[in-house]
């Protein structure tokens, strides 16, 4: 009989142990899985980013020669092009977010005006601004990462 209530007795001991460690592993878990969550939101904002950079460089290529339809310029204005991103981005935003869309050299650099490229010339599109992470405070991060993606694409013909 002895040996029945001693062992009633390590169980009851046992359950509150087993809530203490829950209560300490709990929010570690808990921790890892918005970290988890954090970065995969943070890679799909740059993919976004990315997709709508190509798609403004691809549309700017295009559109280097404006097109006029009944009396109305279509095309060759840089807010065709931000129109073009901003659907892309399907409201998606960087804090602070600019586009610039530029002539660029092979390094990405700003030669000039993109409505004037010529077969052979590279367009650029680029995108910065910062991400703002959710659980910042929770995780002990920065507020905000700077992010920049660009697209340039030669152009084939004019």
């Amino acid at each position: 009989m002895s040996q029945l209530n001693e062992r009633r007795r390590n169980r009851r001991h046992r359950r509150g142990g087993a809530a203490v460690e829950a209560a300490l592993v709990l929010p570690m878990i808990v921790m890892f899985l918005f970290g988890i969550m954090e970065y995969g939101r943070y890679i799909m904002t740059l993919q976004v980013m990315t997709n709508a950079a190509r798609e403004g460089a691809r549309f700017a290529l295009a559109h280097t020669q404006p097109v006029t339809v009944d009396g109305t310029t279509y095309g060759n204005a840089t807010s065709d092009v931000s129109a073009v991103i901003d659907k892309a981005l399907a409201g998606q935003a960087l804090e602070g977010q600019t586009v610039q869309i530029y002539a660029s050299d092979s390094l990405g650099n700003n030669i000039g005006s993109w409505n004037n490229a010529e077969a052979g010339d590279l367009v650029c599109v680029r995108i910065t601004g910062n991400y703002k992470s959710i659980v910042t405070s929770l995780l002990h991060l920065s507020p905000t990462i700077p992010v920049s993606v660009q697209s340039a694409m030669r152009s084939e013909s004019n």
